[in-house]
């Protein structure tokens, strides 16, 4: 058609082509402007009744006048009657055209965004739907000014049985669900459809792309979207906003989506990027760490079920653990085997003894036998011939002989331990035993005569390995690697401090001797590494904001000195979950099993990025094949317990945390997490056990977790003096949790304690928005602050959050029963017994609701109770 004249319009260039037609380039003969013309597919037969309404929806959209919408002149037929419509011509580029080069910069695609929004705003104020938003249909002027073109044409054009198929192939990657099933469509497919671009300008990936037709349907219809971890943190309740499944879920309009948008931008402007960082980063780095931290974010993850937020404490790391192993074959092939087979040698390193009357020298032996332990378990790695026991499980079971390794741990051989000091003089005596049958199998005396830990090691590993006939890896990751003699002697202690990091003070003992070690010899790779998981392990504890910075810096310092080892990856995709980015996470779980693939950490770690991405099945599988890799440490099964807590699986989480506590009966975490449980059933019984075991945790070890648990308890009993007597306790342990804060100020409700009810809102209030500013996914942080939004008089703050967090886990019942709350503070009681029903149809308890001070009166109403309530 090129060079043709239509009409009065001459044809200069072709500009694109798609399902809805074809699109040139003309110079309107008559007014003297250049014209952008589409042709409809000239297999679309339409009728004088379709063709009517499509000049309808073509004057409706030309009689928008919005600078974000594309200007349409008018509708005309050629001589051969084919239709095509006349609209105004930009010079620029399609934002498909932009998007294929690469990702967009998080200020541009932001801006196009809101450009985008606004645009739709306008054509949903006169209750005009594009049906077909997509980048083909966005036209980004020299200007920068995005033009929405194409208005009304998808829904006359899939009006004919000819245009079905053709529409359904050209647009399917941007339809929302409702348009898949045939169902009716309303603006909210046009904020879906939005929501898919934002991904795809920021990331340069689809959230639901898949091989096929098929695949893409089911993904849009039932899968999560995928590449969101990956979006600025502000950015990412947005976007699940518009892409939840429901569409009562989603923004009502483009309007209510352009105010998050432009907050969302105010928030990442308001912090420059610097000139080498434009786009997403699809890494984490301590830079960006700092930037979340600097702008008051407070991120956890918390152990969390359908029905309640209630356990809080150091087991929460070991659920943050996140994976991928279960995606290889090897791994899924043998997922519920034992773990070693019988040619395999199953070694065990029973902990060191030491002749001297020394604690140091005690702390050495201690930490010596940990890191033996952990370079064992690289030897002969390509054929896998040996299996090593962790050194903690040998110490929960309290193993020190062979026949006890034999008989508690399976363990066919032993390897015995005795060190002697002498000022600078060190003898490491080695013996190897065969623990099925109780005979000596070889032994070796290894010296140093210069007090150097790390040559003693190695000396060691080497005779060890030479004794098992097993291969010394060509690299060992593991090693030392420290120059500096009283670095690493620093570094074995820390070890040893490690082992039990849940009693208080071996954290700040390790780190203070782990910086001591790295500040000595900062090219020591496995000291930074180390240094790293004790920030975070800090951070778990304590939830301060710089142990997560501290932690990150540490381990992205070791991968640097050394990208073999597979500690520090595990450090970052912890703290990847930590944040809510379950990609990074995903990632960095890979490449820590990629190096050791037995490493039982990770395969937790990827059981929770499954269970974070609700693949629970999956989740399960990850969670399971840890424990069988590590039958006898007890945090495999406090992993497993948390899950099926979350899971309100409470008896299966009881028995696993009864597991712990067999292997550990002086671990205090295990008994908070096992009065959580039991609280949880919410029956006499059960509420006096839990009670005990709080009492229990807090005797062995006091933290404010368990005087946090307690206070709950004591809130679902109306003690509500004593439930804010030790909640003000756990805050005398830390004031940087939001959740024990919000115990306290529920408790001060029911008291009615107007004094200190406004200041502890507000201090919960503050620490909420902290954490939502870093890990915006977390549901039941959304809902509760909507309640308390709502009891500020924040209006249209409670209802946004109370979407987000619907739209985010719509039959979490803690988070139906906040939105109950937020409801009935904003006067509107139809609302708030609608949410209060569907929390207790998903599990929650009337007791649940009852612990709710803004319930009060909608528990007991007639209306409530009417409905059997």
């Amino acid at each position: 058609m090129l060079d043709q004249t239509i009409s009065h319009y001459r044809i200069t260039q072709k500009l694109g082509a798609g399902g809805m037609g074809v699109v040139y380039k003309a110079l309107d003969l008559t007014l003297e402007r250049t014209v952008a013309l589409k042709f409809l597919p000239t297999e679309f037969a339409l009728s004088e009744t379709e063709k009517e309404s499509l000049l309808r929806e073509a004057r409706a959209a030309s009689a928008l006048d919005h600078p974000n919408i594309g200007v349409i002149h008018g509708m005309e037929e050629s001589e051969d009657r084919q239709l095509f419509i006349v609209m105004a011509y930009y010079e620029g580029e399609t934002l498909s055209q932009k998007v294929s080069r690469g990702v967009v910069s998080v200020r541009d695609s932001l801006d196009y965004a809101i450009q985008i929004a606004k645009g739709l705003s306008a054509a949903h104020a006169r209750s005009i739907v594009h049906r077909d938003v997509k980048p083909s249909n966005i036209i980004i002027t020299t200007d920068n000014i995005a033009k929405i073109v194409d208005f009304g044409l998808a829904r006359v054009v899939a009006t004919t049985s000819a245009t079905q198929s053709v529409s359904n192939t050209g647009t399917l990657p941007y339809m929302a669900p409702e348009q898949i099933l045939g169902e009716p469509v309303d603006q909210r497919a046009d904020v879906w459809a939005l929501g898919v671009l934002i991904v795809q300008m920021l990331t340069g990936s689809h959230p639901f792309l898949r091989p096929n037709t098929a695949a893409m349907t089911f993904a849009i219809l039932n899968q999560p979207p995928s590449a969101v971890d990956a979006l600025p943190a502000p950015v990412q309740p947005i976007v699940y906003r518009a892409l939840s499944k429901q569409a009562s879920h989603r923004y009502a309009n483009g309007s209510e989506m352009v105010q998050d948008l432009e907050a969302a931008r105010a928030q990442i402007t308001a912090a420059p990027l610097s000139a080498d960082e434009p786009t997403v980063t699809r890494t984490l780095s301590p830079k960006q760490i700092r930037r979340y931290v600097e702008n008051a974010s407070t991120p956890r993850w918390r152990t969390q079920s359908a029905r309640s937020k209630r356990i809080l404490g150091a087991s929460v790391a070991m659920a943050l653990l996140a994976g991928v192993a279960l995606s290889f074959p090897r791994v899924r092939a043998n997922l519920f085997q034992p773990s070693y087979a019988e040619a395999e040698k199953h070694i065990a390193v029973l902990p060191f003894v030491s002749q001297d009357d020394d604690p140091d020298t005690e702390l050495i032996s201690s930490g010596l036998m940990d890191s033996v332990t952990n370079r064992l378990s690289n030897l002969d790695a390509a054929r896998r011939s040996l299996w090593v026991v962790p050194a903690s499980a040998v110490r929960a079971r309290h193993v020190k002989d062979p026949n006890s390794a034999y008989r508690t741990l399976g363990a066919t051989i032993v390897v015995e331990g005795d060190l002697q000091r002498k000022d600078q003089h060190l003898t490491l005596t080695l013996n190897l035993v065969d623990a099925k049958h109780l005979r000596q199998m070889g032994s070796e005396q290894v010296q140093n005569h210069t007090g150097d830990l790390a040559a003693l090691e190695d000396d060691a590993l080497f005779k060890l390995a030479r004794l098992l006939n097993a291969k010394m890896p060509e690299t060992d990751t593991q090693r030392a690697g420290s120059a500096n003699r009283s670095s690493y002697e620093s570094y074995v202690k820390a070890l040893g401090y490690l082992q039990r990091y849940d009693r208080p003070g071996n954290l700040d003992q390790a780190v203070s001797m782990l910086e001591f070690t790295t500040q000595r010899d900062p090219g020591f790779a496995l000291g930074f590494a180390t240094l790293g998981e004790a920030f975070r392990l800090k951070f778990q504890m304590d939830n301060h904001i710089p142990y997560l910075s501290d932690a990150a810096k540490n381990a992205q310092r070791a991968v640097e000195l050394n990208e073999q080892l597979s500690a520090p990856h595990a450090t970052l995709g912890k703290i990847n979950i930590t944040l809510g980015k379950t990609d990074l996470a995903l990632q960095e779980f890979q490449k820590s099993i990629a190096l050791a693939p037995r490493d039982p950490d990770a395969l937790i770690g990827l059981g929770a990025t499954y269970e974070y991405q609700n693949r629970l099945t999956e989740a399960e599988a990850g969670y399971k094949q840890a424990i069988a890799l590590r039958p006898d440490y007890w945090d495999g099964y406090t992993a497993l317990g948390n899950f099926y807590f979350r899971q309100n699986r409470l008896q299966d989480a009881i028995k696993e945390y009864n597991k712990v506590i067999e292997l550990t009966p002086d671990n205090a975490e295990a008994y908070s997490n096992v009065g959580a449980a039991y609280m949880t059933l919410n029956d006499d019984k059960s509420n006096a056990l839990a009670e005990a075991s709080f009492r229990k945790s807090i005797q062995l070890g006091p933290t404010y977790v368990p005087f946090t648990n307690l206070a709950m308890l004591y809130l679902t009993e109306r003690r509500y003096s004593e439930a804010a007597q030790n909640a003000r306790k756990a805050l005398e342990y830390s004031d940087k949790d939001w959740e024990s804060w919000n115990t306290l100020l529920i408790a001060y409700s029911w008291m009615k304690d107007e004094q200190n009810i406004r200041s502890t809102r507000a201090k919960t209030l503050n620490l909420l928005e902290q954490y939502v500013a870093v890990n915006p996914k977390q549901s039941t942080v959304q809902s509760r602050l909507s309640t308390l939004y709502a009891e500020d008089n924040h209006r249209e703050k409670a209802v946004s959050f109370a979407n987000t967090a619907i739209a985010l886990s719509p039959n979490d019942s803690t988070v139906l029963g906040d939105i109950a709350a937020t409801y009935e503070v904003l006067g509107n009681r139809n609302k708030a017994l609608h949410f209060a029903r569907q929390s207790l149809k998903n599990g929650g308890t009337l007791a649940d609701l009852q612990r709710r001070p803004t319930l009060r009166s909608l528990v007991v109403s007639p209306d409530f109770r009417s409905n059997g309530m």
